[in-house]
């Protein structure tokens, strides 16, 4: 069955997420993920991509990522970091092979309205995994770059603080947002709620209000057609 065409044009929003093949781990050690984690910023240094990221979270076996695109396709960006990253991991391990499984997944979002909720829904999967009890004790998130410490720089740190709010007050609201998120998770059933997991999963291609999406499409096809002239 072909792949259905990504959905990509100038200052999109998507969530991205990738896993390794069979489900298996792409982080091993430490190592590994500081090396993803200079991939990302690697990336963010060289002048031939102009994207944005706005949250991030690695896990043992797959990751995920909020990214605005300029002029650069996501499929080109990802490309790279795929490739960098397995690179690196087939040499380390002395493997051969594809490392991720098939081409990485997107979803094309509507920033304002999807930031905060899929922030929250990136940063919880450590603890909705079993792996922590907080947001500070797992250092693979961009929780970090905002509210902890850390040597890396790779978020678009004004433009989160734009949405999340410029002022301390504001940024303090935003991470008590976050803890909530992390409560109820502690607080209900161990199946998780239904609803919230699929708003963010890959099912849809778009996630927006209707006119968002009229006009995602739009677009889109109109970008289709001027490459096939």
């Amino acid at each position: 069955m072909p792949r259905r065409p990504r959905i990509c044009f100038e200052n999109a929003f998507y969530h991205v997420f990738n896993r390794g093949l069979n489900k298996e781990l792409i982080f091993r050690q430490k190592k590994d993920y500081i090396k993803f984690l200079q991939c990302l910023q690697d990336l963010k240094a060289k002048k031939k991509y102009d994207h944005s990221i706005y949250a991030y979270v690695l896990m043992p076996n797959h990751f995920h990522l909020l990214i605005q695109t300029k002029k650069i396709p996501i499929g080109k960006i990802m490309s790279s970091l795929s490739t960098s990253y397995a690179m690196y991991f087939n040499k380390t391990y002395k493997r051969v092979g594809m490392l991720f499984q098939n081409r990485f997944k997107s979803k094309l979002c509507q920033k304002e309205d999807y930031f905060l909720g899929a922030s929250r829904y990136i940063h919880l999967n450590p603890i909705v995994a079993g792996l922590v009890n907080n947001f500070e004790a797992y250092p693979w998130s961009s929780y970090h770059e905002l509210f902890g410490t850390t040597s890396f720089s790779i978020i678009d740190k004004k433009e989160v603080i734009r949405l999340v709010g410029e002022t301390p007050y504001e940024r303090e609201v935003y991470r008590k947002f976050l803890e909530e998120g992390m409560l109820k998770f502690k607080d209900r059933d161990k199946d998780r709620d239904k609803e919230l997991e699929k708003e963010y999963l890959f099912d849809d291609d778009i996630s927006g209000k209707p006119s968002f999406n009229s006009i995602t499409q739009k677009k889109y096809i109109r970008r289709k057609n001027n490459r096939h002239k």
